[in-house]
């Protein structure tokens, strides 16, 4: 999906929130205080965690561009969960039983990518993006950059942040926190996890993307783990959910 006349320069991307409310509240306090252009939420905004009609409802108040993850499909019943571990499972049919019809109405309308002229957006894969395909390796990696004409793609789903740089159909791994964008070149960049990050940092994940001063940044920030657990837990969710927030993993 083209979003028409939009061409942002500096730009917050955030995705897998996973219905974890603290975190998405200290990632947007954070990105509030950049004054940037726009936001772009790259998916599974429900799942797992205890407040997915509270995330749906920011997003939708704030009008931030959003693109559908596979457990906000999974949610709305549009996709198969036999192969989901019994922990998601668990989770995404509890969701459905608390999804608003206002919030599932939001889900439904979302669009599996999102473009500006510079910028590319997509849940898990470009490559095929209804098919919620890892990008893992470096063959991952090079199939994706195939699929996307602008600078820069962003994308989420595997919960761990990178930076990856084609040029020349050289393909390089950066160091963060920050990266120099360098022209004629391309990124693919997973921007981590919100709600629930897998890199072994339990800190909120999200990017910041500035063209002018040509600078890509993966950004770490606090938030109050504690409250979500206990969320997680007067829900009677599996515990296991609440206790991974601890390991980022």
């Amino acid at each position: 999906m083209q979003i028409e006349g939009v061409a942002p320069r500096r730009v917050g991307v955030f995705s897998d929130l996973h219905g974890n409310l603290p975190a998405l509240l200290q990632v947007l306090a954070d990105l509030d205080r950049m004054n940037l252009d726009a936001l772009f939420c790259c998916g599974d905004v429900v799942g797992y965690g205890a407040h997915p009609n509270e995330c749906v409802e920011i997003l939708r108040e704030r009008k931030i561009p959003t693109i559908a993850g596979n457990h906000d499909f999974a949610a709305l019943e549009r996709i198969d969960i036999t192969y989901f571990n019994e922990t998601a499972k668990r989770s995404i049919l509890w969701t459905r039983q608390v999804l608003t019809q206002e919030n599932r109405d939001f889900l439904q309308k979302l669009p599996l990518t999102l473009e500006t002229k510079d910028m590319f957006f997509v849940h898990a894969s470009p490559r095929s993006p209804d098919a919620w395909h890892y990008v893992i390796t470096n063959g991952d990696a090079r199939q994706s950059f195939r699929h996307f004409e602008q600078q820069l793609c962003f994308i989420g789903h595997s919960h761990t942040p990178f930076i990856v740089e084609k040029h020349d159909n050289n393909l390089s791994h950066h160091v963060f926190p920050q990266v120099d964008l360098l022209p004629d070149r391309q990124y693919l960049v997973n921007v981590g996890s919100v709600g629930q990050p897998r890199d072994r940092n339990p800190d909120a994940c999200y990017a910041v993307a500035d063209l002018d001063n040509k600078t890509i940044e993966i950004k770490r920030v606090e938030y109050d783990l504690v409250k979500a657990q206990e969320a997680i837990r007067k829900q009677n969710l599996p515990p296991e959910l609440a206790e991974r927030l601890a390991y980022g993993m």
